[in-house]
């Protein structure tokens, strides 16, 4: 596993040189690992897992074994920095409270098909506010 530097300017640069992922490169289960702003729940085993739902790619988070924050993936632009393509997950589904609604995940990979980085990003009054890194590692 690449060892991931610990300030926004750096992971700002490795998001912006990353590429844009397809969507169907997410299936199966990955490592969350919250680099900056918020508390990192790695030791705790959070993840994400994906999979297919009626052709679209969908998924879940699991965290302190319990599954929370049902998702699904849409192509997006990162506005900040540069206008950058990104695969989006979206937390806008029925089955999640309204503040888990609002979180918009802005994704690109930087290991092909292993590792990726991600913007953690809240949508307040029509607006996405970043608050911070995070990066997915493939387990299976």
């Amino acid at each position: 596993m690449t060892l991931l530097p610990e300030n926004n300017q750096k992971l700002n640069e490795m998001f912006m040189n990353a590429r844009a992922p397809e969507m169907s490169e997410f299936h199966g289960e990955y490592l969350v690992d919250m680099l900056t702003m918020m508390p990192s729940f790695r030791r705790f085993s959070h993840r994400k897992v994906f999979y297919s739902e009626n052709g679209n790619v969908a998924g879940y988070n699991i965290l302190f074994n319990k599954v929370w924050g049902h998702f699904f993936l849409e192509k997006g632009v990162c506005k900040k920095p540069d206008s950058l393509d990104v695969v989006v997950i979206n937390y806008n589904r029925s089955e999640n409270t309204f503040v888990t609604k609002r979180i918009r995940d802005h994704v690109r990979c930087f290991e092909s098909g292993n590792s990726y980085i991600g913007r953690f990003h809240y949508l307040f009054m029509g607006k996405e506010y970043f608050l911070g890194y995070f990066s997915l590692s493939k387990l299976r």
